[in-house]
């Protein structure tokens, strides 16, 4: 008799550009196959303009929702199942912080662009539009990234994306 396995959901395609990139602080929740199923697909690029910003006492990159502003934003593209969606959604408060939107990426000259899922910031205060752009996010000593669990309760993401650094 065989041993039927329960199949597995489709894979989709997500694409990342901040803290869960290779090599970046959030990357071993992608890494992690207790969280579901991720693998590596390519690099990319937005198919448009966006603005990548970092705000927060926390130093958290924000992919902002306004097209036509910023820069092509460099990221990678992973294979992911529901499994790992999921915990992606909890991870980025998806519907309180973020919401999970597919928009095409740029996977090279010539070849194209790919739908994916991608972690927009909808409903921020207009001073995040006056911070830098980034085309491309890394972890760095001007703006070290502050994991979840070093984070103060006190001030959640939701409610310190007004916050102004002193200098």
């Amino acid at each position: 008799m065989c041993n039927l396995r329960k199949a597995s959901s489709v894979l989709q395609k997500l694409f990342v550009c901040g803290t869960l990139k290779y090599g970046q602080p959030s990357h071993s929740i992608l890494a992690n196959n207790a969280n579901g199923y991720a693998k590596y697909w390519c690099r990319a690029t937005t198919a448009e303009k966006l603005p990548l910003v970092i705000a927060t006492r926390y130093n958290i990159p924000f992919l902002l929702n306004k097209p036509g502003i910023g820069f092509y934003v460099t990221g990678e593209i992973y294979e992911v199942d529901d499994k790992m969606l999921k915990v992606l959604d909890d991870l980025e408060d998806c519907q309180d912080i973020y919401t999970r939107e597919m928009l095409d990426m740029n996977i090279g000259v010539g070849e194209g662009t790919v739908p994916c899922w991608v972690y927009l910031l909808q409903k921020y205060p207009e001073k995040l539009l006056k911070l830098e752009y980034l085309s491309s996010y890394e972890n760095n000593e001007k703006h070290p990234y502050v994991i979840r669990n070093q984070r103060h309760h006190k001030y959640p993401p939701n409610e310190d994306l007004s916050y102004t650094a002193t200098a």
